[in-house]
């Protein structure tokens, strides 16, 4: 009896064992021949760390060659999630290091667990301090790596600033949208200016490296390496010495209108070739050093740039629209003529007011300017004349040709946030605001007041029509694209993005009552003694909170135009009184000649 037991049991454990090998046989075949990919690669990963090398961005250089942007070494105090098992002792002290948070950092290696071998920069551009701390407790911080890393370098830091813009960390909506594209949760990436704009160019193909580590996690070789390749390269049409040089000015005069008590709380430049568009200047003041977000701007930091009253991260040549003032005479004159309803010959008598229905409006010189006919109109910046011509015009036609000059529409300069500024008409106020256009409304927009809105580049490019016989040419900053090699691999050609059409003889009347606002009209007093010559109009725009906006603008030689400059100061005083010396001092700079002496009028005694 015992001995059949003894087989039965025999046979039981023999079967158990059967199915144990059975079972082991079958989940090795199950590993090997269905994932057997993954543990291999897993198996390597625990041997090889795969370390992620960014690619050096493009260059940027000015017309000349110089080099205004590029890049420097830089180390970094990143993390590698994988390796990264002590996370409740490490994140407080590299958190305290870096300037953020706890949650911070974790937010940082949540967005960087699809590729947990890719090192996370917790600390770009370390100082010496921290990459000295960092390596005296690098025992007990697992994970934790030092890595070289290339830096955006703005050569001259704030200068340029608008153009340029400045690169950050990459947000997840953005990984998202480029990971396919070969992204890291790691990058930095264009968040501005033309940094944003050529993204694409300027990124250039992210390298790497494969070094065995041992149980700890050190480094003990390499095993492979694949370089990075660097961006491609942009040569701007920006001339960097006359950038520097329009920036001091209007920094200067800034400071000049603020001691005869203006608030003056900012303004801009821009030069275009009138020839092909090119932007020789664009200067927004205040500005910001894009080098501050290179290794990554802190909260504290981003916090005061946005909370900063004077927003200096704003372009006003291109973001801001603004009343345009007395410039916009030029659309009132050029609407006019062309229409018939005026004529080079006609006298005004300007007597300092002008009187609509019983209601009276008045020019800037009380007194009255005296007899005019439209090229003195222009030249003197009557209010009264051009009040009348837009009574005989009326909003609609006025708009209709505010929009053939590019107002109300951006210019294609290729800059994020440009400004559409605004032009109304009798059916928008209707829709907007349920009420009737009145004809009072006409006339101050005649002048480019009330509703009318402009940027500083749409005041620049109205300038550019008169100097080209209505030719308009579209903003542009790059003029080509370099290979890596330093060839050209695209070229920007001169684009006309309009065409005003109107009778020779009125561009002839409208040029000649520009060369004598700064012969003897309103910037006579600041022209006086320049040793060339120019045609330009002064612009004094009322913000409605008894402060007025500073306007000129002008394009020089006079009689063969090259380039076109137009300036505004913010809450500036008159436009020739503070606008009006900065264009003088760019012109000179731009022609090489020695600074004159610039004699402005007395504030209110102008346009």
């Amino acid at each position: 009896m015992w001995e059949i037991e003894k087989m039965r049991r025999l046979r039981l454990l023999a079967l158990l064992v059967v199915a144990v090998v059975a079972l082991l046989v079958c989940r090795l075949a199950w590993m090997q021949l269905f994932h057997g990919a993954q543990y291999k690669k897993i198996a390597e990963d625990n041997r090889l760390r795969r370390l992620y090398t960014q690619a050096p961005r493009g260059t940027v250089y000015d017309r000349n060659g110089a080099v205004l942007v590029s890049n420097r070494p830089s180390f970094a105090v990143s993390i590698i999630p994988a390796e990264y098992t002590n996370p409740e002792a490490v994140t407080p002290f590299l958190a305290s290091l870096a300037g953020l948070t706890a949650a911070e950092v974790d937010a940082l290696l949540a967005a960087a667990k699809t590729v947990p071998y890719t090192p996370v920069p917790v600390i770009r551009d370390a100082g010496p301090d921290i990459l000295a701390r960092v390596e005296e407790r690098k025992a007990s911080l697992p994970g934790v790596v030092i890595e070289a890393l290339p830096v955006r370098h703005y050569v001259y830091g704030k200068l340029a600033a608008h153009v340029f813009g400045f690169v950050g960390r990459i947000s997840a909506e953005e990984y998202a949208a480029r990971k396919d594209a070969g992204y890291s949760p790691a990058d930095l990436i264009g968040k501005d200016g033309l940094e944003l704009v050529w993204e694409d160019v300027l990124r250039g193909t992210p390298g790497g490296r494969e070094v065995e580590v041992n149980a700890q996690g050190e480094e003990v070789g390499a095993a492979g390496e694949k370089a990075a390749i660097p961006g491609r390269s942009l040569v701007l049409t920006l001339d960097g010495s006359l950038q520097k040089a329009a920036e001091d000015i209007l920094e200067a005069q800034i400071a000049v209108a603020r001691s005869i008590g203006e608030p003056a709380k900012g303004g801009g430049v821009v030069v275009l070739d009138v020839r092909s568009g090119a932007v020789l200047v664009l200067a927004s003041s205040p500005a910001f050093d894009p080098n501050s977000f290179a290794g990554g701007i802190s909260a504290k930091d981003w916090a005061a740039l946005l909370n900063n009253p004077d927003n200096p991260l704003t372009d006003r040549v291109t973001q801001n629209a603004y009343p345009p003032g007395s410039v916009f005479k030029i659309v009132t004159a050029a609407a006019a003529l062309d229409r018939g309803l005026v004529t080079p010959a006609e006298v005004f008598d300007d007597r300092g007011v002008y009187n609509l229905s019983g209601w009276k409006f008045f020019g800037w010189e009380p007194k009255g300017l005296g007899k005019l006919n439209l090229e003195g109109a222009i030249a003197m910046s009557s209010d009264p004349v051009f009040y009348e011509l837009g009574r005989r015009l009326g909003v609609d036609n006025l708009a209709s040709y505010a929009l053939t000059f590019g107002f109300g529409k951006p210019s294609g300069i290729g800059l994020p946030g440009e400004a559409d500024g605004f032009v109304p008409t009798e059916e928008w106020k209707k829709i907007t605001y349920g009420e009737e256009w009145y004809p009072g409304e006409t006339i101050i927009a005649a002048i480019g007041q009330g509703y009318y809105l402009a940027t500083l580049l749409q005041q620049a490019s109205l300038l550019m029509a008169v100097a080209n016989d209505g030719v308009i040419y579209r903003p542009v900053l790059v003029d080509k694209v370099l290979d890596t090699d330093g060839t050209p691999r695209q070229e920007i050609a001169p684009v006309v993005a309009r065409t005003v059409y109107l009778a020779p003889d009125t561009w002839l009347t409208i040029r000649r009552g520009l060369e004598g606002v700064v012969t003897r009209g309103t910037a006579a007093s600041v022209f006086q003694g320049f040793k060339q010559t120019a045609a330009g109009k002064t612009g004094s725009a009322e913000t409605g909170r008894g402060t007025t906006h500073s306007w000129f603008a002008c394009y020089a030689p006079a009689a063969n135009p090259e380039v076109v400059v137009a300036a505004l100061v913010e809450d500036g005083g008159d436009g020739s009184v503070t606008a009006g010396p900065v264009v003088r001092k760019v012109l000179e700079a731009y022609f090489g000649l020695p600074p004159g002496k610039v004699n402005a009028p007395p504030p209110g005694t102008s346009d």
